[in-house]
């Protein structure tokens, strides 16, 4: 969900809409700015570059993130988002370490950024280019706040006589129980063409996107759900030496309102203008995209 604040202040009148109100098209310039809704949306969007191994063992765990907006506001306000205080770029002091403080890897401003009010208390002051722009990206390595939203476990077996593989996955949800991911989708490659697949889950699809992947489609997973799945396989053609052997890796895409791994979140939202009686509607919201999430099986 959203949250919408209309206020001279920080967020004190919350609504709710649905997850897509960013996607908002940008104002025609043949329109005049006095017709269009004085509003801003911002979002804090991650993206995850996850590779996990046969044992479970996290080799590689990547976030590109971004603060971007898409503004409609009248006038020429100054826009102060605060993000997290115990948030650091490269280095922290041992004291803040010890409480578990973000540490940027990297980051980039956008030129209109004010960046020494950043560096004091990590605050992005600027005035808001009209549409679409992205005011502030980060880099964050295997130092991750939060969990990893999923884990899965595969096994794998054969059975020569019926020549038929099964497969037995099961997909673990680990982000808060109030949050939810949606769009889920898990692609299997196999090293040989398969001629039919057959799935013991009747609430999600499975379907065969070439002669050597399955897709598994779930719509969506709650927090701390599991989904478990077996899927019946049967190679085209002669059976395989070895039909275990050469699978995947497994590769999961998915996105998650509301989650972030590395924590950021937009603590206060500020507009300011000269005007009175300004009372611009301010939309926030975080997701996390999982865009390279691999699983080695």
């Amino acid at each position: 969900a959203v949250v919408s604040t209309q206020s001279t202040g920080g967020l004190n009148f919350l609504n709710q809409i649905s997850s897509n109100a960013a996607t908002k098209p940008i104002t025609v310039a043949a329109q005049k700015q006095s017709e269009q809704r004085n509003e801003i949306f911002i979002d804090v969007v991650e993206k995850l570059n996850v590779t996990i191994e046969r044992d479970g063992e996290v080799s590689r765990a990547e976030i590109h993130g971004s603060v971007r907006l898409k503004s409609f506001l009248h006038g020429a306000p100054d826009l102060r988002i605060m993000l997290n205080r115990d948030l650091f770029v490269g280095t922290c002091p041992p004291e803040y370490r010890k409480k578990g403080a973000i540490v940027l890897d990297e980051c980039c401003y956008h030129k209109c950024v004010n960046r020494e009010l950043f560096s004091s208390d990590r605050t992005l002051h600027f005035k808001p280019p009209l549409g679409q722009s992205t005011i502030f990206t980060y880099i964050l390595r295997d130092k991750l706040k939060n969990p990893l939203p999923f884990r899965m476990a595969v096994t794998k077996t054969a059975d020569p006589n019926l020549k038929e593989l099964q497969l037995m996955m099961k997909l673990k949800c680990n982000i808060p129980s109030t949050r939810r991911c949606q769009s889920i989708s898990l692609v299997i490659p196999f090293p040989y063409d398969l001629e039919s697949v057959k799935s013991s889950d009747r609430t999600s699809t499975v379907s065969s996107a070439s002669k050597r992947i399955v897709q598994w489609q779930v719509p969506y997973m709650d927090g701390n759900q599991e989904k478990q799945i077996k899927l019946k396989i049967k190679p085209l053609g002669d059976w395989p030496e070895n039909p275990t052997s050469n699978i995947g890796p497994i590769s999961l895409l998915f996105e998650c309102q509301s989650y972030t791994c590395s924590d950021i979140h937009i603590k206060k939202l500020k507009v300011t203008e000269q005007r009175q009686n300004y009372l611009p509607y301010k939309w926030a919201r975080s997701v996390s995209h999982g865009t390279n999430y691999i699983f080695r099986v």
